[in-house]
């Protein structure tokens, strides 16, 4: 991004002579970072060759500076509101960035009550907490939405970056923080939901565990988008858009990093086909056609499994992935 070089000539930078010392230095006292340098008249072979070198190396540093969003684009110290946090605090329990859950003491009636908490800037730069009490929102309900409040308030951030470097990582956080709410919306079993609430709010976990665990998470609600966009949001067998699992081909825990979050290693499937074909009670040819394990005979076609079924829509990049699930995964008999 470029800025608006050429700085008046002396900004940042003052002259320093005394009995020991001819220099000029360049200082920069602005949060979150501060620079001093000095150029030596001796060093340089003379007064007005110092003065150049301070000038380089503050136009390189201010560039430097603004390509990663830390100050404005003139070069100026006024404060910028792209700056936003997107590591965990030292106080964060949670391991969400932003968002934590904490006994708050209302100052109306006196008493203490369990909230999930996001925090923000105002228009003034000011920070500041918006809670979401879990007694009267149930607890997933206000987890939830402080994370909705946290991802929409960086999102408004994010718009007003100029630096592509500083706007990529905010825009990551709050594509992070989108599927984090999709994953917590999906979760449909009571005991899974109670463990991943459990998790987040036991202190005996440290937070970058729980951040760990999340990004776990974030992955596998990512990796569902992706493969339903590639089949359009719709059971690969039946069509269906209703109760969609999108499962792993190769399974999660036989996959490397890079093949759990590959979409081609993935395929939606209505609950009963996406059961039998986890369960290796069913698999694909490299045509779509499906084989039908002996175990799942008698059973199918109570299950509607009529053993005709074909997937019509599979890619290459499929195929080694189905390879590996006859091979390793399918239970012919």
């Amino acid at each position: 991004m470029a800025s608006t070089f050429p700085l008046p000539e002396r900004k940042y930078i003052k002259r320093r002579d005394d009995s020991r010392n001819h220099s000029w230095q360049f200082q920069f006292e602005q949060d979150p970072i501060k620079e001093s340098k000095v150029f030596s008249d001796s060093r340089y072979g003379s007064k007005e060759a110092a003065l150049q070198a301070a000038i380089a190396y503050r136009n390189d540093f201010v560039r430097s500076a603004i390509d990663l969003g830390l100050i404005a684009p003139n070069g100026g110290t006024q404060r910028i509101e792209s700056h936003v946090i997107l590591t965990l605090s030292p106080n964060n329990t949670s391991g969400i960035v932003g968002v934590y859950r904490q006994n708050l003491l209302r100052k109306s009636s006196g008493n203490r009550e369990l909230a999930w908490v996001a925090n923000y800037q105002d228009d003034a730069g000011n920070n500041k907490q918006k809670s979401f009490p879990i007694l009267k929102l149930g607890e997933r309900t206000a987890l939830i939405e402080s994370v909705t409040h946290r991802r929409d308030y960086v999102a408004r951030v994010s718009l007003k970056v100029q630096s592509q470097t500083k706007k990529a990582q905010i825009d990551r956080h709050v594509e992070d923080l989108s599927f984090l709410i999709e994953y917590i919306q999906l979760l449909s079993e009571e005991s899974e939901l109670f463990y991943f609430l459990s998790t987040l709010n036991n202190p005996q976990i440290a937070a970058t565990e729980k951040e760990t665990m999340l990004a776990i998470r974030i992955g596998q609600a990512r990796f569902r988008s992706l493969v339903l966009s590639l089949w359009n949001a719709t059971c690969a067998i039946t069509g269906a858009a209703h109760f969609l699992v999108a499962g792993h081909i190769k399974p999660w825990a036989d996959s490397t990093d890079a093949e759990r979050l590959d979409p081609f290693n993935g395929i939606p499937l209505s609950p009963v086909y996406d059961k039998a074909f986890d369960a290796g009670l069913i698999s694909f040819t490299d045509h779509g056609f499906i084989i039908v394990s002996e175990r799942l005979r008698l059973d199918g076609q109570k299950l509607g499994i009529s053993g005709t079924e074909q997937i019509s829509a599979l890619r290459p990049q499929n195929l080694l992935y189905l390879d590996y699930h006859r091979k390793h995964r399918f239970q012919s008999k």
